[in-house]
């Protein structure tokens, strides 16, 4: 049986896991898609500290069956699929994120058609059905290239959150280790949301070091210090 050990990452010989998460940080692009799947093979790499820290604990989690599974195989093949899409889906996405950041930044006026159409029939990716919905999106020059943006893209997500939030709540209850899955869960959630729990960082950030905030009775700004102080006491 093969070990759950892969070394690509810490001997050098692989380095698109390490520049992606390096971009996606350096250019402030929300990826945790791709980020938590570089994590998970980073911790592979270290069985040796893995076992160790098992014995620290006196064992993992039970890993349990998925009992459903036995009584309708159909249903819970098709739910995990629809997972698996809306997780692909959003890597596509978060990756295509961190290039368009990095394009305007630099000024290279990349063809995203083109970069679709490598991702179609690349050595490593292979995925007809994205790209070739992603192409399609891409035709158009001066679209907005933010897929999260496109009621196509979108619709294709929402009709997969059903799918993906119970393959993650059972993943939980059964102790599955489903890293992206249960990122692309959260991912999908605070994109959607003008209601983060962030507001309480902003105004921790305000109070320390006066670091000023906006108010949600104002129009939505851009990612620009705010204009508002406030002189926090003890309640």
């Amino acid at each position: 049986m093969v070990e759950d050990k892969v070394v690509q990452d810490v001997n050098g010989t692989e380095g698109t896991g390490i520049w992606s998460q390096l971009e996606a940080v350096r250019l402030h692009v929300p990826a945790p898609s791709l980020t938590t799947a570089h994590f998970i093979r980073l911790a592979s790499a270290f069985r040796a500290d893995r076992k160790h820290i098992q014995e620290a604990f006196g064992g993992q989690p039970p890993v349990q069956e998925w009992s459903e599974a036995k009584r309708d195989r159909k249903a819970v093949v098709e739910s995990l699929r629809r997972a698996v899409y809306a997780v692909f889906l959003a890597s596509f996405i978060e990756g295509l994120n961190i290039i368009d950041q990095a394009d305007r930044k630099n000024c290279w006026s990349i063809n995203y058609a083109d970069v679709v159409q490598i991702w179609h029939d690349g050595c490593i990716i292979k995925a007809d059905y994205i790209t070739d919905m992603l192409a399609e999106h891409f035709q158009t020059p001066s679209i907005d290239r933010d897929l999260l943006h496109n009621a196509h893209v979108a619709q294709g997500l929402k009709d997969a959150f059903p799918a993906l939030k119970e393959v993650v709540a059972k993943g939980v209850d059964y102790n599955a280790i489903i890293p992206s899955l249960s990122a692309t869960l959260e991912f999908l959630k605070y994109s959607t949301s003008t209601v983060l729990p962030t507001q309480f960082y902003e105004a921790q950030l305000d109070y320390f070091g006066k670091h000023m905030f906006d108010l949600k009775s104002e129009p939505i700004g851009k990612p620009e210090t705010g204009k508002h102080h406030f002189e926090w006491r003890p309640a």
